[in-house]
């Protein structure tokens, strides 16, 4: 399989790993600043350019993909050849692919034994480790948590600087880049929890093959841009039993509702400590 990835920036770096740079013909980017450069030892392209090549699949990575589909298309592209990062679970898949070693820490160390908690054990899943308000939301959640007596294990798609925070409040982290394409029946470390609380819609590929005897709180925090890029069918099809979805807002719960008009959401805010002072 040979590809053209569509996408030069964050969504990019999150990704590139799933592709070896010998499957990989070109990227491709729409800044004229980019075009012309060399990034990973890949050649940036114009689109005009890269569609020249003798590719199997594009691969967009990037949120902007309604935009950059239809410029795809408007270019000649036959749509069945342009993928979405959400479409690499099938992709991936079809041609198999070498899981990526899981990171797990614990009291600001890597931990040496299996990931088991003792006590009530919750999983907290966030698409990243980064300070944005979903992933710091979620940490504030794995607090009240654990001062409830649950065993709080905070988990991740990729790495980043909230990990020593986390490790700061005692609470273990497990990095795990497979959560980028894989599903919670593929995630077998996952079985061992007696709740599992996820955060925003990149978590809808994990549940579309979940296993019912774990409840699953998915909260969502996304507006419907966010969206853009994911199958409606896989979305629809989502076994909801043992499933809750609440929502920060208003909005998020009317960007899902678009794709399952029927579903039942409750409203789940958050809230942040204060100082004192």
């Amino acid at each position: 399989m040979k590809y053209l990835l569509f996408g030069t920036g964050d969504y990019y770096e999150r990704y590139k790993k799933w592709f070896p740079k010998e499957s990989v013909l070109a990227l491709m980017d729409n800044s004229p600043k980019k075009q012309g450069i060399k990034i990973d030892g890949l050649s940036v392209m114009t689109p005009k350019d890269a569609l020249r090549l003798p590719y199997d699949r594009i691969v967009i990575l990037s949120f902007y993909v309604k935009e950059m589909r239809r410029q795809l298309i408007e270019l000649g592209t036959d749509p069945e050849k342009i993928c979405h990062f959400y479409d690499l679970h099938d992709l991936l898949s079809r041609q198999g692919w070498r899981k990526r070693p899981l990171y797990y820490w614990e009291c600001g160390r890597p931990a040496e034994t299996g990931i088991n908690p003792a006590g009530k054990k919750v999983l907290l899943l966030s698409h990243d480790l980064n300070l944005g308000g979903p992933s710091l939301a979620l940490l504030h959640a794995a607090a009240v948590l654990k001062q409830k007596g649950w065993a709080s294990v905070y988990a991740s798609m990729i790495d980043g600087p909230l990990r020593e925070r986390l490790l700061e409040e005692q609470i273990p982290v497990v990095v795990d880049e497979n959560l980028q394409v894989e599903t919670m029946g593929e995630a077998l470390w996952v079985r061992d929890f007696d709740l599992i609380i996820c955060n925003t819609i990149n978590y809808y590929v994990f549940l579309s093959e979940r296993q019912e005897n774990i409840p699953v709180i998915w909260w969502l925090h996304d507006s419907e841009f966010f969206y853009d890029g994911v199958d409606g069918k896989k979305l629809s099809r989502i076994n909801q039993k043992n499933l809750r979805i609440v929502s920060v807002g208003p909005v998020p719960g009317r960007a899902i509702r678009k794709y399952l008009p029927d579903v039942e959401i409750s409203d789940f805010l958050y809230g942040v400590e204060t100082s004192d002072e």
